[in-house]
């Protein structure tokens, strides 16, 4: 897994998350959730393009405020990730 400056108790509540909402059908095999980063504000986490019933801590990216990937990360992530980072950018 790729170093994430994000706690270990919020990358398990984003997997968790994410394996709940496919689990009660809000989510289907395209949908996501992120989180903002609790130790790095400017930036959150969300896991890279993968169902998200299948989602593990080891899935999760951290990206920055441009919702570009950080730390070397060069894995897929999904493309919807900008309308996260905008939302972060308008709600600091």
């Amino acid at each position: 897994m790729k170093k994430i400056a994000a706690s270990h108790s919020l990358i398990e509540d984003l997997v968790a998350g994410s394996r709940i909402l496919a689990n009660e059908g809000v989510l289907d095999a395209y949908g996501h959730i992120s989180a903002r980063n609790d130790k790095r504000p400017e930036r959150f986490i969300m896991s890279r393009s993968r169902a998200p019933a299948l989602v593990t801590a080891a899935d999760v990216m951290e990206l920055d405020a441009d919702s570009e990937a950080v730390g070397g990360d060069k894995r897929k992530g999904f493309i919807e990730r900008y309308i996260h980072g905008e939302i972060y950018r308008r709600r600091p």
